[in-house]
């Protein structure tokens, strides 16, 4: 039986002589049937040698890159110093060609320049029958600055950041100065516990209460009302404990007078009395007070008939009152903070009291109460010593 194959397109029976199919012409398939190589299996050994012999070619080409790449930075290192050195040498060369130019030009300047000539300028174009132009000074070099105006933007410019930054630090109470708490309390109106004098050992810094004079005379202006008359509701009070306050009331005539309405007391130390008339007991003694308004005063008596207040006990080297805070700011209406007195004995009687119960409010515990926004001193006096604490409402800044 002779060999066939079987055509894989037509499926065709032909003798395999025949090198392709006698009906498609298509060509056998050729079965691969030697048979399959057997690989070696790769020992331990041989595949840890490959493995070293890799790295160490891998590393050869990496300490080969270095060094190349070493040989181009040093290469370039020295073109750049090569081409600094001529730029500098270029300027040099420049600079002393400059001089030279400009050493020439004085030299020629000085001989050559008439007396009646200005230097440094250029005569313009000839005019028609009227002769050459008057000379022309050189363009000026409106780039450069000049070192003065430099100098006083710098130091407006310091100056600015230094008063900027010191009032915000200030505003933020991270540091006291007492340029901005005068500048912000110049139109704070307090009232010291006890004598209008500075009690020794006081902290207080404020100036003592002082009774302007009524001045003879008056400067009225256009359409001006003097007042002719002054009528208080009370010629005369008596109190009978310390602290005790009234209010005096004063009618004026005309009632739509624009002469100003003033309080004074003859001695503060006995009886203070307030811009708007609110008397207060303070130590034993008489007193008065007047109300004066343009020319027209009237006079209201005061008796203090009480017991001298008698001074609690304090240790003799304790000279003055050191409070817990001596400064404090609120942010919301209704905080507060008990101040204490630190170096007296505990159970020593303190009196506080606040000089404008519309910013901040305290009781006989020293306990601080914000109420609304300015700014207010809490006082504390013990016997003669006397002291107090700023105490600022920002209500705004929250």
């Amino acid at each position: 039986m002779l060999n066939k194959n079987v055509c894989p397109n037509c499926g065709q029976l032909y003798d395999t002589s025949l090198s392709k199919c006698p009906l498609c012409g298509t060509a056998p398939q050729v079965v691969n049937t030697a048979p399959p190589v057997q690989r070696r299996r790769i020992t331990d050994a041989e595949r840890r040698q490959r493995r070293s012999d890799r790295k160490e070619a891998e590393q050869a080409s990496r300490r080969q890159k270095r060094e190349s790449r070493f040989m181009q930075d040093e290469e370039e290192e020295l073109l750049i110093e090569e081409e600094d050195a001529k730029r500098r040498e270029e300027k040099r060369r420049l600079k002393e060609e400059r001089k030279a130019v400009r050493r020439a030009e004085r030299n020629s300047e000085a001989t050559s320049i008439p007396n009646n000539v200005i230097p440094n300028f250029t005569p313009g174009p000839a005019r028609d029958g009227r002769g050459p132009m008057p000379p022309v000074p050189p363009e000026r070099d409106r780039r450069r600055i000049p070192r003065v105006f430099l100098v006083l933007s710098t130091i407006v410019l310091v100056a600015t950041l230094l008063v900027g930054g010191s009032y915000l630090l200030w505003k933020k109470d991270i540091w006291k100065l007492p340029i901005y708490e005068k500048l912000a309390n110049k139109n704070l109106t307090t009232y010291p516990v006890g004598t209008d004098a500075k009690p020794s050992g006081t902290q207080n810094t404020e100036p003592a209460e002082t009774e302007a004079p009524v001045p003879s005379t008056f400067y009225r202006g256009e359409g001006a009302i003097p007042c002719t008359g002054v009528a208080l509701n009370q010629s005369s009070i008596v109190f009978t404990e310390s602290g005790a306050q009234t209010q005096l009331q004063a009618e004026l005539t005309p009632s739509d007078t624009t002469d100003e309405r003033r309080f004074s007391s003859s001695d503060t130390s006995v009886v203070k009395v307030s811009p708007v008339g609110i008397v207060t007991a303070v130590n034993p003694g008489e007193a008065t007070i007047t109300v004066s308004c343009g020319e027209a005063q009237a006079v209201c008596t005061v008796l203090c008939n009480f017991a001298a207040p008698t001074d609690p006990t304090l240790p003799p080297d304790v000279t003055e009152l050191v409070l817990v805070k001596e400064d404090m700011t609120f942010f919301n209406a209704g905080e507060s903070f008990t101040l204490s007195v630190t170096n007296i004995p505990a159970g020593t009687p303190v009196e506080w009291e606040s000089t404008d119960e519309s910013v901040a409010t305290v009781d006989s515990g020293g306990r601080v109460v914000a109420v609304g926004n300015g700014t207010a001193q809490i006082y504390a006096t013990v016997g003669k010593l006397s002291t107090y604490c700023w105490v600022r409402c920002r209500f705004d800044q929250n």
